[in-house]
């Protein structure tokens, strides 16, 4: 009997899933979320969501926004990056003063489209730094705390 239950234990552990995707707060005050399936109200409640496999692409991807934006005198074009459902969109805006760079990023998980302004031209580059370098620390800090089925 004890036996039976040991195996009908790990054959019940071998069919769980990992949780498929993480939501992150776009404004860095909730902790993120971590589910298996996505539902409209995600866009609502200002969620981004992002393939649980490819965090670590999706903060490389955030490290490299974040290089160029420190980089002040730099008049390369932005790279546009795709990152499993994710999409990074950006555009440079050139001044007087230097120049601006925009990003937008774009989920599309499971037929449910998110956008979200990551870094946005009409502020300067010096606030969208200090907001990727401190939505960095969320994500490393978030992962794998809070589980949603």
């Amino acid at each position: 009997m004890r036996y039976s239950f040991i195996i009908f234990l790990f054959c019940a552990t071998l069919q769980c899933e990992a949780q498929k995707f993480v939501l992150l707060d776009e404004a860095i005050y909730r902790p993120a979320v971590y589910t298996n399936h996505l539902i409209e109200m995600e866009k609502y409640k200002k969620f981004f969501p992002v393939e649980v496999k490819d965090i670590p692409q999706f903060l490389k991807v955030l490290e490299e926004i974040e290089n160029r934006l420190s980089e002040s005198k730099d008049k390369r074009p932005v790279k546009n990056y795709k990152v499993g459902c994710s999409e990074f969109v950006g555009r440079v805006f050139p001044l007087a003063s230097g120049e601006r760079i925009d990003y937008i990023i774009t989920s599309t998980c499971e037929g449910i489209k998110i956008k979200m302004h990551l870094c946005d031209a009409k502020i300067g580059n010096a606030d969208n730094l200090y907001f990727i370098k401190t939505w960095i620390k969320y994500i490393q800090s978030n992962r794998k705390q809070k589980i949603r089925k």
